[in-house]
C-alpha cells in the first residue's frame, strides 16, 4: 500500500512539529523516516498511522485519503495497520501466545482460526514451542519478536516500526531487522521504520527521509544518500557510524578536514595512490573503512590532504573526477 503526504502540518503552540512534510511512501518497501531528538518523528508517525489528525494537509493510502474519515471508518482503516514499538508494550498478565492472539479477539475472530494463526505466527517470528511462555521470561529480542507477531495478527498492509529495535543490544538488533526484512519480502508489507539510529536505515530500508525541525531536509534511496549526503543533518548522521561501527575503524581523533566517500567498485580501485602519484597530494588518513548499504559497498575514509592548499585543491579535483565524493569541513568550524 502507498502511502502520500500532502503538506502536512502540526502544531502544539508556537511549536511547528510537522512543519509542510510531502512524502510518497512507496508501496512493498521498507521505508526509512531518520531524525535526531525534537526532529518531529514521532509526531509525524501519529499522523501518518491516524492516531492523530493534522491541522492542515492530507494523508493518503493508495488513493483513499484518511485524515478525515469519521470515527467507524477510522476503526475500520486502522485494522489495516500494525505497529510494534520499542518499549513492546505487552500485557504482563498474557503468555506469548495470548499477547499475539489479543488482536484477533477483539475483531471477534472464530477461536479455531485465532488459535491456527498464532502458531503460524509463532513460527513466522522464530518462537515455536514458546506460546505458553509468560512474558517475563522471555529476552528483550523474545519481546519484540511476540510484538511483532501480535502486529502481523490481522494481515495489516502496512507495518510502523517506532524506534523498535532502540532497547535492544547490537546483535539482537541486527536478527530483528533481519525479520522485519524476511517478513516483508514474504507478506508484500509497506514497512515504515522510524528511527534515530543510521545504522537501522543501512541495514533495513530501501529509502529514506531524513527529518530536521519538522521539516523533510533529504530524501531518497539509502545507498545515494550514503554515497553522497546533501545535508548537515545526513552528514551529521553518517559521521556517528564511524565512531560506533566495527567495520569503520578510527584510530586518530584529531584533524581529518576531508570525508571521502567511494561507491561500488571504487572502493577496491587505487584510488588514493593514482591521485597521490598524479598530484604530489599527501594523504594523512584518520579513519576508514568498507560497509554494505543495500547490498552495495560503500567506502568512507577521514583524512587530512597536504602538503598545502594548492595541491589539496587539485587532489579533491581529481577525486571528484573519479566518482568519489568529497565534502569538506567548513573553516568555521575548523
Amino acid at each position: 500500500m502507498e502511502i502520500r503526504l500532502k503538506n502536512l502540518r502540526r502544531n502544539y503552540g508556537a511549536l511547528h512539529a510537522v512543519d509542510d512534510v510531502s512524502l510518497v511512501i512507496p508501496s512493498n518497501t521498507v521505508y526509512g523516516i531518520i531524525g535526531k531528538s525534537g526532529a518531529g518523528k514521532s509526531t509525524l508517525v501519529r499522523l501518518v498511522s491516524m492516531l492523530e489528525r493534522p491541522d492542515n494537509g492530507e494523508v493518503y493510502y493508495d488513493e483513499k485519503r484518511v485524515d478525515n474519515l469519521s470515527k467507524a471508518d477510522l476503526i475500520e482503516a486502522r485494522r489495516k495497520i500494525g505497529m510494534i514499538f520499542q518499549t513492546f508494550n505487552l500485557f504482563s498478565s498474557r503468555n506469548a501466545e495470548q499477547n499475539i492472539a489479543y488482536p484477533m479477539e477483539i475483531c471477534h475472530m472464530e477461536k479455531g482460526y485465532i488459535k491456527k494463526r498464532t502458531e503460524e505466527l509463532l513460527s513466522l517470528v522464530g518462537l515455536e514451542g514458546r506460546g505458553k511462555a509468560p512474558i517475563s521470561t522471555l529476552s528483550g529480542g523474545q519481546k519484540q519478536r511476540v510484538a511483532i507477531a501480535r502486529a502481523l495478527a490481522i494481515n495489516p498492509s502496512i507495518l510502523f516500526c517506532d524506534e523498535a529495535t532502540s532497547a535492544l543490544d547490537p546483535q539482537t538488533t541486527r536478527a530483528i531487522l533481519a525479520l522485519i526484512k524476511e517478513i516483508q519480502k514474504k507478506m508484500n508489507l509497506t514497512v515504515v521504520m522510524i528511527t534515530h539510529q543510521m545504522e537501522v536505515v543501512r541495514d533495513a530500508c530501501d529509502r529514506v527521509a531524513v527529518l530536521d525541525s519538522g521539516h523533510i531536509v533529504e530524501e531518497g534511496l539509502v545507498s545515494d544518500i550514503f554515497s553522497s549526503p546533501k545535508s548537515d543533518v545526513t552528514k551529521d548522521f553518517l559521521s556517528s557510524l564511524t565512531n560506533v561501527q566495527e567495520s569503520i575503524v578510527r584510530w586518530s581523533k584529531d584533524g581529518g578536514h576531508y570525508t571521502l566517500r567511494f561507491r561500488g567498485n571504487s572502493t577496491d580501485e587505487p584510488i588514493i595512490s593514482s591521485v597521490s602519484k598524479e598530484t604530489g597530494a599527501v594523504f594523512n588518513i584518520r579513519a576508514a573503512g568498507v560497509q554494505n548499504v543495500s547490498g552495495e559497498e560503500m567506502g568512507v575514509m577521514i583524512t587530512d590532504i597536504g602538503p598545502d592548499e594548492a595541491v589539496a585543491a587539485a587532489a579533491v579535483s581529481m577525486l571528484r573526477d573519479m566518482g568519489v565524493t568529497v565534502e569538506e569541513e567548513k573553516k568555521e568550524a575548523r
